[in-house]
């Protein structure tokens, strides 16, 4: 059975066919500058070729308190998705434009939605509500969904099959640090904390994003500098993050010759984003009251030694401490990069076999 794993973005499509039973890739690729999701699905099965789809399964980035799990799409579930559209004004339409696209294109293939907040339904509520009035909880769904959360259940699960024990054997804390960048606390297999909120805005700092910012800035801006609502969100979104503090680049790598160069700016972006990272390290520490594993993930999680190292600094009487020599290998594989009390690893993340595997599942469900 071949399936179709999509994920759609703003102006992008993402697009990987599989083979179900080995699990293997069989084509994939990427269209830009998407201006009609039709077209660009055209253009994605053109590079596919005759390949029979049996299913796709779509990367949905907000299930909102509805969906618990990854679900077999039907016209519920599209009026569903749409109306979380308020919620991810920036992602759900993509991700809509795709499956409307993908039903057009295969009325008789299975679709799945897979979503990206799924996993943190587990959060407790004292770990989702935010301090406000009850009733902008219980009636305006102001709270934190948590996102990215198809990766961290990907290399939490990975972690396992590679420790050969059962998920809910560890406790960990699991860093996907990419442009988009948060964290998780995981215990019992399941998502107790993370740190990204009511929008992807809250916690880290990230390529372009501000990450925890005073409410109360926030509101000055507004009351005392006249930035516009609409102007501020595109300045929290956009232009903040390593891109906002350095001025040069969203982009680590670059920050990164630009610090070795002597330029201050990019260097006090790497120093505050790994301060941020390694202060959420703390803190998922206590509320587990400890940790079995500290895992690294996405583009600068994954490539980048130097943030590793900067994150994990003076950690050592939490039991975290990083092999230099560990750190700085460039192996693409899995690997440890610290032994002490609690292993420290890196993890690439695979979020496409993730969607295929729940697409499987869904479809052997029903």
């Amino acid at each position: 059975m071949n399936v179709l794993v999509l994920n759609a973005g703003s102006s992008s499509l993402k697009f990987h066919l599989f083979d179900a039973a080995s699990e293997r890739p069989l084509a994939g690729g990427e269209i830009e500058r998407v201006s009609d999701m039709g077209q660009a699905l055209s253009a994605a099965f053109e590079k596919l070729g005759s390949s029979a789809i049996e299913a796709v399964g779509h990367r949905v980035v907000h299930g909102g308190d509805r969906f618990h799990e990854s679900v077999i799409i039907d016209d519920e579930v599209v009026r569903a998705i749409e109306d979380l559209s308020t919620l991810a004004p920036l992602h759900n339409p993509h991700n809509l434009a795709a499956i409307r696209a993908a039903r057009n294109h295969l009325p008789n293939a299975t679709q799945v939605a897979v979503f990206d907040t799924a996993f943190h339904h587990t959060l407790p509520p004292h770990a989702y509500a935010y301090g406000l009035p009850y009733e902008y909880l219980t009636e305006k769904k102001i709270r934190r969904y948590g996102f990215h959360g198809i990766s961290h259940r990907f290399v939490a699960t990975r972690y396992a099959e590679l420790r050969g024990r059962p998920l809910d054997h560890f406790r960990m804390i699991t860093c996907h640090l990419g442009n988009g960048c948060s964290m998780c606390a995981i215990a019992g297999g399941r998502s107790i904390d993370t740190s990204m909120g009511f929008t992807p805005l809250e916690g880290l700092i990230m390529g372009t994003r501000s990450g925890d910012v005073d409410p109360g800035a926030v509101l000055h801006l507004i009351t005392h500098e006249n930035v516009a609502p609409e102007a501020l969100a595109s300045i929290l979104n956009t232009a903040s993050g390593l891109k906002g503090l350095s001025g040069i680049s969203n982009d680590m790598r670059d920050l990164e010759r630009a610090a070795d160069g002597g330029n201050e700016r990019a260097a006090l972006a790497i120093d505050a984003f790994c301060y941020r990272v390694r202060k959420y390290i703390g803190m998922y520490m206590a509320v587990m009251n400890g940790a079995d594993a500290l895992i690294f993930t996405g583009g600068i999680g994954e490539h980048s030694s130097r943030v590793r190292a900067r994150a994990c600094d003076g950690l050592s009487n939490l039991g975290i401490a990083v092999d230099p020599i560990a750190n700085e290998s460039p192996c693409g594989d899995p690997r440890s990069i610290g032994s002490s009390t609690v292993a420290t690893w890196v993890i690439p993340t695979n979020e496409d076999l993730m969607i295929l595997r729940d697409t499987v599942h869904c479809m052997g469900a029903r």
